[in-house]
């Protein structure tokens, strides 16, 4: 459940006004950015249609392209989806579905400005040695394009099946996020937790802004609480829209409470839309009022059925009439 409603949001509300907590913590950042999914399931996730896909994002001026991450699809789903009404993935187990960190790689190299990320990386079900060495080779051979969206999971068979507890899964997300952060920072990495150890290992190259912006989703109050730690960034879901100002207050707090400079902590919505070529106008009207709750983020879905040169067509028309109004706002 999310955090009982307190403090400055619970005086607005008593009010009738709307409650933001950029009043309190005022935006370091002004201009609303949008980013897409790349096609990476079914059948019209190939080559030609990711690369086409990519190019035209990038010369239609969106800012950022967005992989997600799951590795197999059983033949029955037990776990229930928790971003879905019916509890249900919305994809078949016969899909093929491309691994993310595979093709981040083919998508950088088929553009050359705009940013690349991960919405999420399922991060307790994967090794931090391995991956702090992987996303700083991938952010390297970017130029410094990368964005780690991390996530602790919610699919307890996929951590079966690869081997990992999904037990205390958020204790581990947090080791492996200190120990990749110190791969990333030092010139000889030194860490012991109660999962994973190093000392006195390098990890080169260095990411090549310095570091790696780390976002974080999620609501549960140990989640937000985590952001506040760790993040750069709450990348809240669409289904929470509806408490995103109170919860993004929480993480803000807890950013504060770390030590942290709350008003730099970003706010990023996954899912925040669909494009389709039909209803272009209702996609910017949608994004336009989430920069009203100070989203500085969103990160759109093109319609499925158009992947391929009619999705390369609505995605250079949207850019060509609404991108400029929205990135203004």
């Amino acid at each position: 459940m999310p955090p009982a409603v307190a403090g400055p949001a619970a005086k607005a509300q008593r009010h009738g006004r709307a409650y933001n907590p950029l009043h309190r913590y005022p935006r370091q950042v002004r201009e609303l950015k949008v980013g897409l999914h790349i096609p990476q399931i079914g059948a019209t996730a190939t080559p030609g249609v990711v690369e086409g896909f990519a190019r035209a994002a990038e010369e239609a001026g969106f800012d950022s392209l967005w992989v997600f991450d799951h590795v197999v699809l059983p033949r029955e789903q037990r776990t229930p989806y928790p971003s879905s009404d019916d509890g249900k993935i919305g994809y078949p187990h016969t899909s093929n579905l491309l691994e993310p960190l595979m093709l981040l790689p083919f998508v950088a190299a088929v553009t050359s400005r705009i940013a690349i990320g991960t919405s999420v990386l399922v991060l307790p079900m994967r090794q931090p040695v391995l991956h702090a060495k992987m996303l700083a080779t991938l952010d390297h051979l970017s130029n410094g394009r990368l964005i780690a969206g991390l996530g602790t999971g919610w699919w307890k068979e996929e951590f079966e099946v690869l081997g990992v507890p999904f037990e205390h899964r958020g204790r581990r997300m947090d080791e492996s996020i200190e120990l990749m952060q110190a791969l990333w920072r030092d010139e000889y990495a030194d860490f012991h937790g109660e999962f994973f150890h190093c000392e006195g290992w390098a990890c080169n190259p260095k990411p090549v802004n310095g570091r790696i912006p780390i976002w974080i989703g999620g609501e549960s109050p140990s989640q937000l609480r985590r952001v506040g730690r760790y993040a750069d960034a709450w990348h809240a879901g669409a289904r929470t829209l509806p408490n995103v100002p109170q919860l993004f207050e929480v993480a803000r707090e807890a950013a504060a409470k770390a030590g942290r400079d709350a008003s730099r902590l970003q706010l990023t919505l996954e899912g925040a839309a669909f494009l389709r070529g039909a209803s272009m106008e209702r996609t910017a009207e949608t994004l336009t009022s989430v920069a009203g709750i100070g989203v500085d983020h969103a990160i759109a879905i093109l319609d499925r059925a158009e992947y391929g040169e009619q999705g390369e067509a609505t995605i250079r028309l949207f850019g060509e009439r609404y991108l400029p109004a929205i990135h203004a706002l």
